[in-house]
């Protein structure tokens, strides 16, 4: 995440050489840091899993004149593998406003490279690059619309941004396999100019750089990486910095932090597990927060119920933007914001369904936060008192027969602020269904996704009603998916965004993407 507003933009995550996406829903502060109050989404790319040359590629046209072409190649050898992947995206057909004037262009490249190597039985090292770089256009906003439809127009500014990691890490086993040692040097730079024919060019630049060591140690005897009884100790250093470069301000800033965490995982005959974490750290611009989480689960030994829970508490620190602000005159950062701390917990029951066709889910979740920061507009502040989200959520997934499988969820959600108001953009009602079928002797696939919002709120930036939080319109989209393979290594995919062409809104005057269609052709060997 960039250190000036604290978030990502996806926008900038290329799909095509992702392995697998994991959900480690719940606090997860003790070793994936202080601001992991809701859980941790970890996105693993690609790689060589066997000896020999693997490689393939990809190519898209599509609606918004937009075009796509990406290519992979990987090697894989007895004691290691080496994986690339390119992939460049265009379009030109982009357009959030509704004044019907010129659309906007958006063109991201992504290159990446990963490979480890075994020195030894017992020792492995390896690294990881990515590089991305977007350039695009974007719209400007009117304050004096009266209608969210005029809010966003056209202004004829555009951007360049610039993203590079790497990782290099190495992970040595001692005892006999008992204990697992791993140290990870990585970093990050992220560079954003901004180029406004009002404002003139804008820069604004966010580095990281982190040391970590983790080191996992088997209370059973039995290896490291998977024993059923383990300790982890992670101590870690990270620097921060955000850099501003415009016509109103210029300037460099910096945050140093230094984290030690302790762990327990424990996995148990009578089907519970446990899982009970601290971590310390200490930042020399806040207090030294300490956070912890604690959960636990149970099956019964042939039981197709189990029971989970979680409770912690986490700290989220100001974003660069919000403690140091960059516009005077129009945003002013507050060097006296105080850090938020908030208090999760959820309890929930998975039941699997006969003959291993399905499960149905249920989860009940609560988080308590204190010093919630908020934008005033021109500033942020703390605000006092106590802000809430709870709520339920409801999953489901059924293998009908051999060839159907369909899943649903349902999110119900209550937020609200220390005095009461709706928390913006957090939908009371979330509904989504999927489905997906294997087709031709599972030689084609087609799925589709529903999804259904309502209940959600934002703050309106125009007209009369500007400062206030008002109810946005409820919406529903469906997405559809499909593939043909062609040979065995040769497919055809086809997919429609939006099919119905459904007029939505997550955010006044910001409007989602229309009905657009996309053929394809991939290939591996």
């Amino acid at each position: 995440n960039t250190t000036t507003n604290g978030s990502y933009s996806f926008s900038g995550l290329s799909a095509a050489d992702i392995d697998s996406i994991e959900v480690l829903r719940g606090p997860q502060a003790t070793l994936y840091g202080t601001s992991a109050m809701a859980g941790v989404i970890a996105i693993t790319t690609q790689k060589a899993d066997k000896p020999g040359l693997s490689y393939g590629g990809g190519v898209e046209l599509g609606g918004l004149d937009s075009h796509m072409l990406n290519t992979s190649l990987r090697q894989g050898v007895a004691r290691g593998q080496l994986s690339f992947a390119a992939e460049s995206r265009r379009s030109d057909g982009e357009d959030g406003s509704r004044t019907g004037g010129d659309t906007e262009f958006n063109n991201m490249d992504t290159v990446s490279l990963n490979g480890d190597h075994a020195v030894t039985d017992s020792v492995t090292i390896g690294f990881s690059l990515r590089h991305f770089t977007q350039s695009y256009g974007y719209d400007g906003t009117d304050s004096a619309a009266t209608r969210p439809e005029d809010y966003i127009v056209d202004s004829g500014d555009t951007a360049d941004r610039d993203e590079s990691y790497g990782t290099l890490w190495a992970e040595a086993e001692a005892l006999d396999g008992r204990l697992l040692n791993r140290l990870e040097l990585s970093a990050m730079d992220q560079d954003t100019s901004y180029d406004s024919p009002s404002w003139g060019v804008s820069n604004y630049g966010s580095t990281r750089q982190a040391l970590k060591y983790t080191g996992s140690f088997a209370l059973d005897g039995t290896g490291a990486r998977g024993a059923a009884q383990k300790l982890n100790l992670l101590l870690e250093g990270e620097r921060e910095t955000f850099d501003v470069a415009t016509a109103w301000s210029t300037g460099k800033e910096s945050r140093n932090s230094r984290s030690v965490a302790l762990e327990y995982q424990g996995r148990f005959d009578n089907g519970i597990d446990l899982q009970a974490g601290v971590r310390h750290d200490v930042i020399d611009v806040f207090e030294d927060p300490t956070s912890w989480n604690l959960s636990a689960a149970w099956r019964q030994p042939g039981s197709a119920l189990r029971l989970r829970g979680s409770v912690g508490r986490a700290t989220v620190y100001p974003t660069m933007y919000e403690q140091f602000g960059y516009t005077p005159g129009l945003f002013t950062g507050n060097p006296d914001l105080k850090p938020e701390h908030s208090l999760s917990y959820e309890l929930g029951a998975d039941l699997d369904l006969p003959e291993g066709r399905g499960t149905l889910g249920v989860t009940l979740f609560q988080s308590d936060i204190e010093d919630m920061i908020a934008s005033t507009g021109t500033s942020a502040t703390n605000l006092a008192g106590t802000s809430t989200r709870k709520g339920v959520e409801l999953s489901a997934t059924w293998q009908a027969n051999d060839w159907l499988h369909l899943a649903g969820s349902y999110t119900y959600t209550h937020g609200r602020s220390p005095s009461g108001e709706r928390l913006v953009r957090r939908p009371a009602h979330e509904f989504g269904l999927q489905a997906s079928a294997d087709i031709l002797d599972g030689r084609a696939n087609v799925s589709a996704d529903l999804r259904h919002v309502a209940g959600s709120y934002d703050q309106e930036w125009f007209g009369a009603g500007s400062g206030t939080i008002s109810k946005l319109p409820q919406f529903t989209t469906v997405d559809l998916a499909a593939r043909y393979d062609l040979t065995a290594n040769v497919a055809l995919t086809g997919r429609i965004v939006n099919l119905f062409d459904a007029d939505y809104s997550e955010a006044w005057g910001y409007y989602g993407q229309s009905r657009t269609a996309y053929l394809g052709l991939s290939a591996k060997w």
